[in-house]
């Protein structure tokens, strides 16, 4: 089963995302990007950087699917990931939720949503260049929305859950994910 945690920016998915690997010992689905790295960030722990040349090599051999650009940047996934029977979690924007479900059969979508005020605090932590944060302050009210008026952005997910950063956002994000990994079990 690989989960996907979608949201606006600031909602938490990093931050949720670790604790399901830590909790869960679900393998970190890492992208593939042609961004450049930030501070802190760890190559192939965080986000796999290429350069936009071995990413349209990855690209043209098969060993990336489900690719996009944001912001100017490509991204990507390696395909034996996605195709891998060890659970998974990832970070993916509701854009690219159909394509990724046509690589991989066993998906939980989850949307996180989040407080709005602590999304901007959290965006703000991460101190991009003034334009960049401008334009990824602007796009989070745009965003949610977006997502609030539109069902069939809605209807992508299997679930949607709260996240304010507490003991309780993470309890409540990792019992739903147990639970949803227990009842496969059951079925069969």
């Amino acid at each position: 089963m690989i989960v996907i945690l979608s949201g606006i920016t600031g909602a938490g998915k990093s931050y949720l995302k670790k604790h399901i690997i830590n909790k869960l010992n679900f393998k970190n689905i890492v992208i593939v990007t042609t961004r450049a790295k930030r501070k802190g960030e760890v190559d192939g722990v965080d986000k796999h950087f290429v350069s936009d040349e071995e990413f349209e090599k990855l690209k043209m051999s098969g060993t990336i699917s489900v690719t996009f650009e944001f912001l100017g940047h490509k991204y990507g996934y390696y395909t034996k990931d996605l195709v891998s029977s060890q659970n998974g979690v990832t970070e993916l924007h509701y854009n690219t939720i159909d394509e990724f479900k046509k690589i991989t059969k066993d998906v939980v979508s989850i949307y996180i949503k989040p407080n709005v005020d602590i999304a901007k605090k959290q965006l703000k932590l991460r101190r991009l260049p003034p334009k960049v944060e401008s334009f990824r302050l602007k796009e989070i009210g745009e965003q949610l929305k977006e997502f609030e008026s539109n069902k069939s952005i809605q209807e992508k997910f299997d679930y949607i859950i709260s996240n304010d950063y507490t003991a309780e956002s993470i309890n409540n994000a990792v019992e739903l994910i147990k639970n949803i990994d227990e009842r496969r079990y059951v079925r069969t």
